[in-house]
């Protein structure tokens, strides 16, 4: 009869041993989102930011309304961009060896 050798299952416990001291000792830190003011001349926007943060960090349910009043509040004053019907301004972009592409590099 061979025998057979518990190295795999000494890993396994080590492992776990490990992993159970880092939790006591409190291992990575644990990070959370903040509420950060922003300036804002629309206190609204400011209120909904809030109320959808407040949501998130205490794992409470946010309806599609409220996702997408707090997503229009973030990109309220947005002003980068092209305007609707204004044409792509010319540019020119080049491959990994820095060579031009585009319709004059024949591609």
């Amino acid at each position: 009869m061979t025998r057979r050798s518990n190295f795999g299952v000494q890993r396994i416990a080590i492992a776990g041993i490990l992993s159970v001291i880092v939790g006591l000792l409190g291992g990575a830190p644990r990070v959370s989102a903040q509420e950060v003011a922003m300036p804002d001349s629309n206190s609204g926007n400011g209120e909904v930011l809030a109320q959808v943060l407040k949501k998130l960090r205490s794992g409470e349910k946010i309806a599609p309304a409220e996702f997408q009043d707090f997503v229009k509040a973030q990109n309220d004053g947005a002003t980068t961009g092209l305007e609707v019907g204004e044409k792509i301004p010319d540019f020119a972009l080049a491959d990994q060896s820095h060579r031009p592409l585009g319709p004059s590099s024949g591609l």
